[in-house]
């Protein structure tokens, strides 16, 4: 955790340093669309074991500054509370000899994970009048706020229907008793369109880092966002 605190520190101290000689501000938000990427070491116990997970519907909020490089090239870095996480449902049927009927079991996982983001991306411009396309692309380092998991299952035996639901806080760390580690870090790849002061930019976050504080197992965030921002100019 230190060791984290210390990298966002420096991160901090350098999206500062951009926003105070940048040129404009974006505030933005938007929608992400969220899963994960999981995979399992060779294990006796997942040969028959089908994880495809589902996407789910986050937000994205926060503002970005760009500091100039270039006629065609700003570096832009700022501070994105993210949404991530994904969905999982599953239905199993099995024979019981005993009740002599096939009984059913339902299950649904849905694990939100809410991320302080910071991008730090090269933007190209191609300005058309008053108007620009741009394309961005470059790393970003996030780091896990809070998270939940919210879990449903229904169990159909003999007749009878049994149904629940739970929802449990994310624990953090790398002990064997935690759920998913708080760094994350990964690509980030983007383009857009503004309008004057308007923006609309769309983006897709690869995660590198696995999240997985256990062994067996390899679990990787990827993010679609879709973005609409204002745009505040401070030099003219």
């Amino acid at each position: 955790m230190k060791k984290i605190c210390n990298v966002l520190a420096l991160l901090f101290m350098v999206s500062l340093a951009f926003q105070a000689q940048s040129q404009s501000i974006h505030i933005q938000g938007g929608l992400n669309l969220a899963n994960m990427a999981i995979s399992f070491d060779d294990d006796d116990d997942f040969d028959d074991f089908d994880f495809d997970t589902d996407w789910k519907l986050g937000f994205v909020l926060g503002a970005t500054a760009l500091f100039p490089v270039t006629d065609l090239i700003e570096l832009e870095t700022g501070f994105l509370f993210s949404q991530k996480g994904f969905k999982y449902s599953d239905e199993y049927e099995f024979y019981d000899d005993f009740w002599d009927e096939t009984e059913t079991e339902k299950y649904k996982l849905d694990v939100r994970l809410l991320y302080l983001n910071i991008p730090i991306t090269a933007r190209a411009n191609f300005n058309f009048g008053d108007n620009a396309f741009f394309l961005q692309a470059g790393p970003y380092v996030g780091v896990g706020l809070t998270g939940t998991f919210k879990t449903e299952f229904e169990y159909s035996y003999n007749g009878f229907t049994e149904s629940g639901k739970f929802e449990d806080d994310i624990e953090w760390g790398s002990g064997d008793d935690d759920d998913y580690k708080r760094l994350d870090y990964g690509l980030l790849f983007g383009a857009g369109i503004e309008f004057g002061r308007i923006t609309f930019g769309v983006s897709y976050g690869l995660g590198l880092a696995d999240i997985a504080p256990y062994d067996d197992a390899t679990e990787k965030n990827k993010v679609l966002s879709f973005r609409l921002g204002y745009k505040i100019n401070f030099m003219q």
